[in-house]
């Protein structure tokens, strides 16, 4: 059994994640009560970005296993009940497995990438939405700020599990864009900008988290593919999937 605290962390996240989704408006004002700091907020975004991460990594695994098992019950089907010819299809199956193993560091490293687009993408975009903060009447509260992007990330991690069945990820960005109304049901409670700099400090904060995203979703990929570069062998190149 899982120790007790662990199992109320989960419930207390599972509760959160809930929340933010379906009663936004309220929970935002749950989360100004609380005034969280960084330290508090980033399991919640850690967690909640192992989604997407372990998701594609399991999709990847599955087009694996798929693919041999599709070419041994086609193979089986050619054989038909020849024992001989079953035989030597199971060792070629055994060849084949031995000669085309489960690439787990390509797993690994790209499950890594969208795990770090992420976490990556709500950092960068806290810290400049921070930076820019006093320029609409705003003191700089980088605890606040990193709130108001990690909560509003919650759809697009959610969203994350579908890399599990690739004929439906592709929906994934556009269900993530729910996070746009969570920031803006946010920004008043968190933020608290002056009314008259209230949109344009929305706006600002909206752009800023969606350009973050965008660009570290390019960069991560680029520093990704040359980790698995260097670890591979020159004869043996695969490509790193871009989220």
């Amino acid at each position: 059994m899982r120790p007790t605290r662990i199992r109320d962390i989960e419930m207390e996240l599972f509760g959160r994640a809930k929340a933010m989704l379906f009663n936004p408006k309220e929970e935002w004002e749950v989360i100004e009560a609380e005034n969280p700091t960084h330290k508090n907020v980033l399991p919640y975004l850690l967690i909640l970005a192992l989604i997407p991460a372990i998701a594609f990594f399991a999709y990847y695994w599955m087009q694996w296993n798929s693919g041999i098992s599709k070419a041994t019950e086609d193979a089986i089907r050619v054989t038909g009940g020849n024992e001989y010819l079953k035989t030597q299809l199971a060792d070629a199956i055994a060849r084949i497995k031995l000669n085309n193993p489960f690439n787990l560091t390509m797993g690994i490293i790209t499950a890594v990438q969208y795990f770090l687009t992420i976490v990556g993408g709500a950092y960068v975009a806290a810290a400049v939405i921070n930076a820019l903060s006093d320029q609409f009447g705003v003191s700089k509260n980088f605890d606040h700020s990193f709130s108001l992007v990690v909560f509003s990330y919650t759809p697009l991690c959610i969203a994350g599990i579908l890399y599990i069945w690739a004929p439906i990820a592709w929906l994934i960005p556009y269900l993530g864009l729910y996070g746009i109304y969570l920031l803006y049901l946010g920004v008043n409670p968190v933020i608290k900008p002056a009314a008259e700099k209230q949109t344009g400090y929305l706006i600002m904060a909206i752009l800023i988290t969606l350009l973050a995203y965008v660009i570290v979703s390019k960069v991560v990929p680029m520093i990704t593919t040359e980790i698995y570069s260097s670890i591979v062998t020159a004869d043996q190149p695969s490509p790193i999937i871009t989220p």
